[in-house]
């Protein structure tokens, strides 16, 4: 019994809500936030997988990956859970501000989503699309290498084209001092032959080291548009914990107790303030100086106090410094 309590207790931590208070809620309600804390759980395993292939892919770092991923997993999912966590239960007011605000906190969510599950769809379907991912990937090579020779190819006609006009010139017009033009154009058509060679040996080391990681999801979702099905329900399991965290009932007796604990902790705290802040002037400058309340329900401050002070206008006031010059 003791540990399933401690289990229930470490899944309520994790999805961001009170043990102690939810220890005397009803079991539906426990059940809830154990759902989402184990769900949490799950989200922050998958996470570290899809970060770590993510960043082997990209990188190439096999065994330091892991470590990226973790770290990664750790800062998004904690951005994930304070969306959750500070998402108000208590919805007293449906203002246009309060859905924009929630419509920010779904999107954000979803995006963080896609972030996990796109490289997971190719962990999970590596097999099924591996070879189409790898056919296009040497369709581009060719294409780039066939680009890349026709640019050499063109180049070395045109030398040769020039070299050849050179030569009918100099037997025509009977030039003097031609060798220095023919062997630089003889010295380019050899360059541009080598530099061929090296250039097209080149590019292809260099797409074939690309990972093709940002292309193959271009790919996938492109080819394969039922992954989007997929991509659907694994964000409604992102979306899940919001969705639980959500429909707690504002007036619920989990919400009115932890809302009674939130208020007391900032209460003492700022009685403790008030108490102490003449106390630290008057050691200071020997002089207590009291905190002014400008709202009748400090430290809240949602209720401003009326100033009921008759302060007159601004013609009284000309009046009283340069006198009553009526006349």
């Amino acid at each position: 019994m003791q540990d399933s309590n401690q289990l229930y207790h470490f899944f309520w931590k994790v999805s961001g809500e009170e043990a102690q208070v939810l220890n005397n809620t009803n079991a539906k309600l426990k059940s809830r936030f154990l759902c989402s804390g184990i769900i949490i759980c799950v989200l922050f395993l998958l996470s570290v997988i899809s970060y770590h292939y993510t960043f082997n892919k990209l990188f190439k770092i096999p065994v330091f990956s892991w470590i990226i991923g973790l770290v990664f997993t750790m800062v998004i999912i904690n951005i994930y859970r304070l969306n959750i966590i500070t998402l108000s239960s208590q919805k007293l007011k449906y203002s246009f501000g309060y859905f924009v605000s929630l419509g920010i906190r779904l999107v954000f969510i979803m995006l963080i989503g896609l972030t996990v599950i796109k490289p997971l769809e190719l962990i999970i379907f590596d097999t099924v699309f591996s070879k189409g991912i790898e056919d296009a990937k040497q369709q581009k090579i060719e294409k780039a290498l066939n680009k890349t020779a026709t640019y050499f190819e063109t180049e070395i006609t045109n030398t040769e084209k020039a070299l050849k006009d050179f030569r009918v010139k100099i037997e025509t017009q009977r030039l003097v001092n031609y060798q220095t033009k023919e062997k630089s154009l003889t010295d380019k058509i050899e360059f541009l032959k080598a530099d061929k060679t090296q250039q097209i040996k080149e590019t292809e080391q260099l797409l074939n080291a690309s990972p093709y990681f940002i292309k193959g999801l271009i790919f996938v979702n492109s080819k394969h548009p039922q992954m989007w099905l997929i991509t659907l329900i694994l964000v409604s399991l992102f979306l899940t914990p919001f969705v639980l965290k959500f429909s707690v009932t504002p007036s619920g007796i989990y919400n009115r107790k932890r809302l009674n604990i939130q208020n007391k902790i900032i209460e003492d705290e700022y009685s403790f303030f008030k108490k102490h802040y003449p106390l630290i002037f008057k050691k200071s400058i020997g002089r207590a100086i009291e905190v002014i309340e400008h709202y009748k329900n400090p430290p809240f401050n949602t209720v401003k106090i009326e100033d009921n002070r008759n302060i007159g206008k601004e013609t009284d006031f000309i009046k009283h410094l340069y006198g009553n010059q009526d006349s």
